[in-house]
């Protein structure tokens, strides 16, 4: 039963981030509704699910997309973020609520900086504050979503 919920689940985040990518897109920053999902559901259920979760929306996206010229980076980054984040299972309540936060936070933004790093490698090279720049507005952008997202379900009574 849990299989086919987290499959409902991923293929809906699925279409809803392919159909809603233009409406939220600020230039080329575009917010990552599936790295929210994936966070909430390695920190209610664990790392396993997280992980196996992470891998197949990955995987289903890289599929997804047509000319991939980075083929396996989004299940690599999906899958670690997983696992980090499920390391957050059950210490909401053994871990003070800001650091509880940061450390979610923490695992979100080095989830993009390894993203913007392969990504965006050659802004790296040419001009590092516009590639600082451009993590950190990717980043920020997903974490606006899931601030907002934070005021209805909180992490911290998922753990």
């Amino acid at each position: 039963m849990l299989t086919i919920k987290y499959f409902i689940l991923v293929f809906t985040v699925f279409i809803f981030q392919s159909w809603t990518v233009e409406f939220f897109s600020l230039g080329t920053v575009d917010p990552d509704f599936c790295i929210i999902v994936i966070l909430y559901i390695a920190v209610k259920d664990g790392r396993l699910n997280g992980v196996t979760v992470g891998f197949l929306m990955g995987l289903i996206i890289d599929l997804s997309s047509g000319l991939n010229q980075y083929f396996g980076l989004t299940p690599l980054i999906y899958t670690t973020t997983g696992y980090f984040s499920g390391f957050l299972k059950g210490k909401s309540t053994k871990l003070n609520k800001s650091y509880f936060t940061i450390i979610w936070i923490s695992i979100i933004l080095a989830q993009f900086l390894i993203f913007s790093l392969i990504v965006y490698q050659e802004y790296l090279i040419q001009d590092p504050f516009k590639f600082f720049l451009k993590w950190i507005f990717t980043s920020l952008y997903t974490l606006t979503f899931l601030g907002i997202l934070q005021i209805m379900f909180p992490i911290y009574k998922m753990a």
